[in-house]
């Protein structure tokens, strides 16, 4: 059992028992079961949680407790890139962080219309986003400190690269995920032009 279901088993379980111990004072011990019986069969039913991803339920999208769980970890990821953006003093360690900030916010609101989609994109969660989030905690943690310039400027560029690099592969793996809408939205446009010829002709 999950630890954080337990109240929907417990509380439905506890309410059948007060319900049997009422019923056998008041009927006899086989209605006492049946009401009992099915007291908990209808509160488990009520109290079995729904799983929905931006007010949509998508407890019948094939492994829904893995995207839910991809999307609360890639939010962390992104609040953390948020609360280090914000305290940086260097322009383009900034403005680099921001630009996967922003693309890592746009992958996680399409997922979030797409859930069925999060599963390709385990990539990006567990990889791309994690990453960014880890080297630029290390970069912030090691200039607090004090290094020689040199070694400070050698830790820039390497930062800078690998954010570029992580930027690079969000970017074509956003590309991946939507490729198939783009397709579908080509086909309507020309399904449209060539009616449109029809019309005229």
């Amino acid at each position: 059992m999950k630890k954080n279901n337990w109240p929907y088993i417990v509380v439905p379980l506890l309410i059948a028992i007060i319900v049997f111990g009422v019923s056998v004072i008041i009927f006899k011990w086989p209605l006492a079961i049946v009401l009992s019986l099915g007291s908990y069969a209808g509160l488990s039913f009520l109290f079995t949680p729904v799983l929905r991803l931006a007010g949509v339920n998508i407890e019948n999208v094939k492994n829904s407790e893995e995207i839910i769980t991809l999307l609360e970890e890639g939010e962390k990821d992104l609040s953390s890139i948020k609360t280090i953006i914000d305290k940086s003093k260097d322009p383009e360690i900034k403005t680099k962080a921001q630009n996967v900030y922003r693309e890592g916010s746009k992958m996680i609101e399409y997922i979030k219309r797409n859930p069925a989609k999060a599963i390709t994109a385990r990539r990006f969660f567990n990889y791309y986003l994690d990453k960014a989030d880890e080297i630029l905690k290390k970069y912030h943690d090691l200039i607090s400190v004090e290094i020689e310039t040199d070694r400070l400027i050698s830790l820039k560029e390497k930062t800078l690269s690998a954010l570029g690099s992580i930027l690079e592969g969000m970017i074509l793996q956003f590309s991946k995920l939507i490729s198939n809408e783009v397709m579908d939205i080509e086909a309507d446009i020309k399904l449209l032009e060539s009616t449109v010829r029809m019309e005229d002709s």
